[in-house]
């Protein structure tokens, strides 16, 4: 049975799941975009042989990302595989996971390739989450920026999903992201920044994809980080 699936032209999603203590069963997706000849593999997942024959049917692995500071658990065995791609971290990744030979730093602002253009997600430095526009097909991938799980899969994932997450059923920030923004304002700015990019669809690692509407749906999905604190009136002077 084929991994991947073609989302667009030059773009492809392959699925997989990750199982966590307590029985907590996350979604997974790879996202693979060609640039030129080659393959980016953007938050890699396990790849068997299966799934590389499929890669090598589209063209070479030229780059593998760890877009955020929490997905780099399949990078080692990706590096394996693809000794000859460029492997790129999110900033502050090389540093956490020193085991790993990275051979430079997810630059945002600057192109990574043709049609590929980082934007960084400032004011979560647990997180430093770069995002990506795939300018051809009018994507933006994001990792952990928002969640669309629609169905969990047992009850620990349910409770984890909706009762801790918030986002069971819908295109939400995590409540524990929230908790980890260190400067909401930041926070905020970055995300109103990239809403002002052209782009329909809305890629996640964790989720069902958003084939149309994705911008309306991040702009709904951070309206609390985006919207202004709320000050509380000063006391009367009597």
């Amino acid at each position: 049975m084929p991994r991947l699936n073609r989302l667009a032209d030059d773009l492809w999603e392959a699925r997989d799941t990750l199982r966590m203590p307590g029985g907590v069963v996350f979604p997974l997706r790879m996202t693979v975009l060609r640039a030129g000849d080659g393959l980016v593999l953007w938050s890699p997942i396990r790849i068997d042989d299966a799934l590389a024959a499929e890669l090598d049917a589209l063209g070479p692995v030229t780059h593998l990302v760890g877009p955020n500071q929490f997905h780099h658990l399949h990078l080692p065995r990706a590096r394996e595989r693809y000794p000859e791609a460029t492997l790129l971290g999110a900033p502050g990744l090389a540093a956490k996971r020193p085991d790993i030979a990275f051979d430079g730093e997810l630059e945002a602002g600057a192109p990574l390739l043709p049609g590929l253009d980082p934007v960084a997600i400032e004011g979560v430095p647990k997180l430093n989450e770069v995002v990506l526009l795939h300018r051809p097909s009018r994507s933006l991938v994001v990792t952990d920026l928002v969640f669309h799980i629609l169905e969990a899969q047992g009850l620990m994932s349910w409770f984890v999903f909706r009762v801790v997450a918030g986002t069971l059923g819908r295109c939400g920030q995590s409540r524990l992201l929230r908790l980890v923004t260190k400067d909401r304002a930041a926070h905020g700015a970055s995300i109103e920044r990239l809403l002002e990019e052209d782009f329909d669809r809305l890629v996640m690692a964790h989720g069902e994809v958003i084939e149309t509407g994705g911008r309306a749906a991040l702009a709904k999905a951070t309206e609390r980080v985006r919207a202004p604190r709320r000050r509380l009136p000063a006391p009367p002077i009597y």
